[in-house]
């Protein structure tokens, strides 16, 4: 009885735990308007941020409404690149993690191509010992590399149907 009873509770604690992260619909909308006020600005500023540091763009994305919650790397790719080898060459930076993002069906990205190609495998050993704050540490690495390009998306994703469906 008392393994049930602390089984129970313990579910209750993560279902309260699980609600008081996820983001009301209001929460939501009221962020994706902040975003859509934000990115534009981040086009009108694009010309400041070009041939400098990362540091300045990071920290006036840091400032906004845009809250970094997954990121990925801009990779060559390895059919096109010299014994198959995969470049970094920047940084795609998500508002949602992946599986917010698939359920919503909607997620914005900003894409910062740097002046830099490190070697995709020595990019990803370099932040690994992080552990779990390995998206700060990509961003740390990245600071110092001048900005080649900044461009944002509002990106959707499509209905996907089974063949059953079809």
């Amino acid at each position: 009885m008392r393994k049930l009873f602390t089984l129970m509770a313990a579910m209750l604690f993560s279902i309260a735990m699980y609600a008081q992260n996820a983001p009301t619909a209001e929460e939501q909308e009221r962020e994706n308007k902040a975003i859509e006020a934000f990115l534009p600005t981040l086009d009108a500023r694009r010309s400041e941020f070009v041939g400098q540091p990362a540091k300045k763009l990071f920290d006036v994305i840091r400032g906004s409404a845009f809250k970094i919650r997954n990121l990925g790397t801009e990779e060559t790719s390895p059919w096109a690149e010299y014994k198959g080898k995969m470049w970094v060459y920047g940084l795609s930076l998500f508002n949602k993690p992946a599986q917010q993002a698939m359920k919503d069906k909607e997620v914005y990205i900003i894409r910062i191509i740097l002046d830099v190609r490190w070697e995709s495998s020595a990019f990803w050993d370099s932040v690994r010992p992080a552990g779990a704050a390995w998206m700060e540490a990509c961003i740390q690495k990245c600071l110092d590399a001048k900005v080649k390009e900044v461009s944002w998306e509002h990106f959707y994703f499509p209905e996907r149907k089974t063949a059953s469906e079809k």
